[in-house]
């Protein structure tokens, strides 16, 4: 649009240059007329026999060269001499109005650069930001200037440039959790597995054993291998919950219900590390619509979270309590306090406060991370504090209408 602005602005422009220049010669040229007029007017004031000998002295001194100058320039300005259109009460000859085209063309040309230089050069300026773009420099952008169509291009490319960058960013990230998760995976199933092959080894050996060390080496074997079996369950939940191939299979579950059988299930574990598990309910009843082995798997990451962290405070609280539409799950622990430089990562996938990886104290670092996920999915929430009074896990879940 602005460009058919500028264009029409500079055939006008152009126009009216003409028409003052048509005008400036019309007049110029009935000042000529007049000038010729008046001559006329002298020359009929002077004695006819006197102009009579004058043509004579000039026709006797050269008849053949004027007679055939004359007749060789009529014809080469014939078409500038013939009569053209008329304009301000005069008539300009074709020749005149055909240059007068031309110049027109070139002062319209040069109007149209002088109107057009600055749009030109931003056009220029959107085309090598394309251009950068094209080769993979996502961070160049365009000023949006002006209020036209360029403007509108200029804006979009820039919001198509901050959207690559973010999937660059993306793929970086993604590439990056992957070699991580390589890493990490090579590490924590190799730990176990190098035990097994070990142990299993020594018993293959067909070395004479007494029969208390072949049992010793078998019990540890097999807590290996239930060791590595719940790495891999850990890994394969944390995959799928990650990429959203995990569906709900939603249905009314009473949560309070649900923990107190969690509670019933973890007392050779409490019993083991030597804690007590005391639950408090504020409400007898709390129905969600969840997927009720989804939402065990994410208690039984909290309880054997605090099980493990918490079992020098000899105590473990569990309490429910129904806040507006929400049911409050909150898992109290009295051990080892989570620094408070910690606290905004444990839920990332491998973190660990304990970063020496010991089996005493942890596994893939996932189990946090997998309990977010599916709570999260579930709509609800989750929050940690940490002081030296007590460790808290809070889990929000929407109550069922």
């Amino acid at each position: 649009m602005q460009m058919m602005y500028y264009t029409l602005l500079s055939g006008g422009i152009t126009v009216c240059i003409d028409l003052l220049f048509l005008f400036i010669t019309a007049k110029i040229m009935c000042l000529i007329q007049q000038a010729s007029a008046a001559k006329s007017n002298i020359q009929e004031a002077v004695p006819e026999s006197a102009m009579d000998n004058f043509r004579s002295a000039l026709q006797s001194s050269a008849p053949g060269e004027n007679a055939g100058a004359g007749q060789a320039g009529s014809y080469g300005a014939d078409i500038f001499r013939s009569p053209g259109l008329k304009f301000f009460g005069q008539s300009f000859h074709w020749g005149t109005l055909l240059l007068l085209i031309f110049i027109s063309v070139v002062i319209f040309v040069v109007i149209f650069h002088f109107l057009t230089r600055k749009m030109t050069q931003y056009i220029e300026e959107i085309t090598s930001s394309i251009q950068r773009i094209a080769q993979g420099d996502f961070s160049s952008t365009v000023e949006v200037r002006y209020d036209n169509e360029f403007s509108i291009i200029a804006q979009n490319l820039n919001i198509m440039a901050k959207d690559l960058q973010q999937l660059k960013a993306k793929e970086t990230q993604a590439e990056n959790t992957k070699n991580e998760l390589i890493t990490n995976v090579a590490h924590d199933l190799r730990t176990p597995l190098t035990s097994i092959i070990g142990y299993l080894d020594i018993l293959n050996s067909g070395a004479e054993l007494p029969r208390e060390n072949k049992q010793k080496y078998l019990q540890i074997a097999y807590e290996k291998s239930k060791r590595l079996e719940k790495l891999i369950n850990d890994l394969f939940s944390f995959t799928k919950l990650e990429y959203g191939n995990m569906p709900l299979k939603t249905a009314l579950i009473d949560i309070v219900k649900l923990i107190e059988q969690q509670i019933d299930e973890f007392y050779p574990s409490f019993e083991d590390h030597n804690l007590t598990c005391e639950f408090k309910t504020y409400t007898p009843s709390a129905m969600v619509l969840a997927d009720g082995e989804m939402i065990a798997r994410a208690f039984e990451n909290l309880i054997s979270n605090a099980i493990k962290y918490g079992k020098d405070g000899k105590v473990i609280k569990i309490v429910t309590k129904r806040e507006g539409d929400e049911i409050k799950i909150t898992f109290i622990n009295y051990g080892s306090i989570i620094p408070k430089e910690d606290i905004p990562y444990i839920f990332d996938r491998f973190y660990r406060v304990e970063q020496s990886r010991q089996e005493s104290t942890g596994g893939t670092g996932l189990g946090l991370s997998i309990a977010k996920s599916i709570i999260e999915k579930h709509g609800g929430r989750i929050e940690a504090q940490s002081s030296m009074a007590a460790t808290t896990f809070n889990v929000y879940l929407k109550i069922a209408k």
